[in-house]
Formats: C-alpha cells, sequence, structure tokens
C-alpha cells in the first residue's frame, strides 16, 4: 500500500441490517456493539465481533473478516469478507471450550 497506513473499517454499532434468510423470510438485526482489530499474521486483513439484536429481542454473535481488495473496483480498500456465521452466545462458548479442550487456546 505503498507505505500508507491503512485505517481499520469502520463500526457499524447502532446499524439496523433488513435482509432475507435463506428460505426467503425478513430478517433484521441491530449491531449492538462490535470490535474490529487487524489480523497479526497480516496487515491486509482484520477480523471483527459484533454483538446483534433481531426483532424478536434474541441476540447473536457474528464473527466477520475483512480484506484489502485486489479487484479494481475496490482496490486498495477494505472488502467485506463473503462469509460472516452469526450464532448464539452458546454456541460461541462452546467454540471457546472445544479450542480450550483441544489446547488451540
Amino acid at each position: 500500500m505503498g507505505g500508507r497506513k491503512m485505517e481499520l473499517p469502520k463500526s457499524r454499532k447502532g446499524r439496523e441490517t433488513r435482509r432475507k434468510t435463506i428460505d426467503g423470510k425478513p430478517l433484521i438485526y441491530t449491531v449492538m456493539d462490535d470490535f474490529i482489530f487487524k489480523a497479526l499474521s497480516d496487515d491486509r486483513k482484520a477480523f471483527s465481533i459484533q454483538k446483534l439484536k433481531f426483532e424478536d429481542d434474541h441476540e447473536e454473535y457474528r464473527i466477520m473478516y475483512y480484506m484489502i481488495a485486489e479487484k479494481p473496483r475496490m482496490k486498495g480498500k477494505w472488502a467485506f469478507g463473503q462469509f460472516a456465521p452469526m450464532m448464539t452466545k452458546s454456541e460461541l462458548k462452546m467454540i471457546f471450550d472445544l479450542m480450550r479442550e483441544k489446547g488451540w487456546i
């Protein structure tokens, strides 16, 4: 990037998202909180974890990633990663518990 320091993607805290589920039903949620941090292994990659609140008041978490784009339309800008799983607090805890059991963290 020519020695220029790239700012991380902006927070989406407070933003509402409206989209459809895989079966076409409406899905509406608000980002209640988030944090974004640069990957230690590659300065062209950043991760974000968001706390989401849905219309029915249940909460889930989303793990996301961004990459510095190479394609002409977005070249040199942070691009949202294509896949970003959403999970409940229990599911997220289970992932970290399993990682601890395996000695990964």
